[in-house]
């Protein structure tokens, strides 16, 4: 039995209220029969990863067309004309920028949103690993807001807590972060069996953080069940403290995002499955 929360079934999710993002409509890119993603994350709220690449050239026909894609967005954008749209995201259930087709599917959503919703913007939820894809990059530059995520500031925790596919370069990840205009930072934090907040640890992911430079970065720990059962939320209190110390080291603001409920467990190892 797969673990995790359901897949998104569709295109589209949302709108949703954001914390982030306000008023927020999803545009899942991901196959929705199993989740496909480069990383296999031990914190993933959708379990762990079925198929694990970061070329999915060969599986495109599990994935939604740009025809779909199109008529599906502007469907939506014309029922949600009278009540607004703040921000459009790529996200869903696994990494969306392994659509073979990001690129063409960045377009047409610029193009829609300029049509039906001008005052919102796009962006993305990423776990970076794509922005090492020349093409990528270029379409993720034409978005309004680029949400990047780096959960460790070494490679051994980055394969610890990220398990990411042969194919990715964390010091690639690195350099594309670097040299990415208005990125902004995202973190989760986690303790337990796997974990990236010892000292050691915190200590080169601020020194990351000062390399890249991001507009912001956000931290946050488990807000939902994780692949792993045997993670644990890191206090709101220790979030703030690294808030803090990135802060005062680096300059970059830091918001820190916590649940409005405390984590439950519920899924399991690998090999638990």
């Amino acid at each position: 039995m797969k673990q995790g929360i359901p897949l998104k079934s569709g295109i589209i999710y949302g709108p949703v209220n954001s914390r982030r993002l306000g008023r927020s409509l999803g545009l899942n890119l991901s196959p929705v029969r199993y989740k496909l993603c480069s990383f296999n994350c031990v914190y993933c709220q959708y379990g762990w990863t079925d198929v694990s690449t970061l070329d999915a050239a060969q599986r495109e026909k599990d994935f939604p067309t740009a025809d779909d894609f199109a008529s599906t967005l502007e469907r939506v954008l014309i029922e949600q004309k009278n009540e607004g749209v703040d921000n459009i995201t790529f996200s869903g259930n696994g990494e969306s920028t392994l659509h073979p087709r990001f690129a063409e599917l960045v377009d047409i959503a610029g193009a829609l949103k300029n049509k039906y919703c001008p005052a919102a913007r796009i962006g993305v939820l990423t776990n970076s690993s794509a922005a090492t894809i020349e093409k990528v990059r270029k379409a993720l530059e034409k978005l309004d807001f680029r949400v990047m995520k780096l959960d460790a500031g070494e490679i051994e925790t980055f394969r610890e807590i990220n398990r990411p596919c042969p194919q990715v370069d964390y010091q690639a990840i690195l350099e594309s972060l670097k040299s990415m205009p208005d990125v902004t930072l995202q973190t989760m934090f986690v303790d337990g069996a796997y974990q990236n907040i010892d000292q050691r640890k915190i200590d080169s992911w601020v020194e990351r953080v000062g390399e890249i430079k991001p507009i912001k970065a956000q931290i946050y720990s488990l807000h939902r069940p994780s692949a792993a059962s045997s993670l644990r939320e890191v206090p709101a209190e220790k979030l703030k403290e690294i808030a803090a110390r990135v802060e005062s080291a680096t300059g970059v603001s830091v918001e820190v995002i916590v649940a409005a409920a405390p984590y439950q467990p519920r899924f399991s190892e690998p090999g638990q499955r």
